[in-house]
């Protein structure tokens, strides 16, 4: 067994005892199991984590085509085949939803799609523009519509809509937000403590202080803007005390390009984050939660 194999083992073998749902004395770093999560499926590379989301028992990952249901100690649960390429997922009232981008030569350039929480497929829908970050409050989808400029070239501002959860049926045209720093490639996650709408992005200078970590009151108005780190998946957990709000937020380990040679496995880092006066901040030992979050 490789080194960097043994350093992982031992960070799961510690973490494991404590994932016990949402109330835990401490929530350290840990990492899901090797057969959790695969480098290609059928042939096809599945690229990196897109997004995720969390429920009291679970953690649930997409990929570009899957996703994939975890415990909390990052054991596999479910994996399902998704459509290319799936991106960011959301969990509301025992349902998961993700937002897709196609091909550019599809006639359909977005979906919403519907699963179960055993990712059973229950719906989907056709969208105008490409879907990327995707949330949920009291019913009401917050889906990216992909960047307001070109994605070649950094920009400032995103296309975003509003989707009934129930129906799937758009609220109202799509619309455009200017997050007033520059970023591209679209919104990779929302997520939401129900209040705000948290967004991350990737940026055009990943060495620059440049904000990723954009915060959104429910009518899409800038409230917050913060450079943190560079997540390929987050959510808000409960339990933030003396008004901070925590997230869990994960990266993909090992992945490297499908033209490359792999002779590791890959995992996904799980970790935890405090906003909490103008910072935010990584949390992941000796965090303690309460309160559980409606889901």
């Amino acid at each position: 067994m490789k080194a960097v194999d043994l350093v992982l083992l031992s960070i799961l073998l510690f973490a494991a005892p404590c994932a016990n749902a949402w109330k835990v004395p401490c929530w350290d770093p840990r990492v899901t199991e090797a057969s959790a999560v695969v480098a290609e499926q059928d042939g096809v590379w599945c690229g990196h984590i897109q997004g995720m989301c969390a429920s009291s028992n679970a953690l649930y990952f997409t990929y570009h085509n899957q996703i994939v249901k975890t415990d909390w100690s990052g054991r596999l649960l479910k994996r399902t085949k998704a459509l290319r390429h799936t991106g960011d997922i959301c969990i509301w009232n025992g349902r998961l939803y993700t937002a897709l981008c196609h091909d550019k030569d599809s006639p359909v350039r977005g979906r919403i799609r519907v699963y179960g929480e055993e990712l059973d497929f229950i719906a989907e829908t056709s969208l105008p523009k490409d879907a990327d970050g995707i949330t949920c409050i009291g019913g009401v989808l917050y889906v990216g519509l992909g960047p307001a400029g070109t994605p070649a070239e950094p920009y400032r501002g995103n296309w975003f809509c509003r989707y009934d959860a129930t129906t799937l049926k758009p609220l109202c045209g799509p619309f455009r937000v200017d997050h007033g720093c520059d970023c591209c490639s679209g919104v990779q996650n929302l997520c939401t403590d129900g209040e705000n709408v948290y967004m991350n992005v990737y940026c055009p200078d990943e060495t620059a202080d440049t904000p990723n970590f954009i915060v959104f009151d429910s009518d899409m108005n800038v409230k917050g803007r913060y450079v943190f780190g560079y997540g390929q998946g987050m959510d808000v957990v409960p339990g933030g005390k003396d008004g901070a709000v925590r997230f869990v937020y994960c990266t993909t380990l090992n992945w490297i390009s499908s033209a490359t040679k792999r002779e590791l496995p890959v995992y996904a880092l799980v970790q935890f984050a405090e906003l909490k006066g103008g910072c935010i901040r990584d949390i992941s030992r000796h965090c303690i939660f309460d309160n559980p979050l409606p889901r």
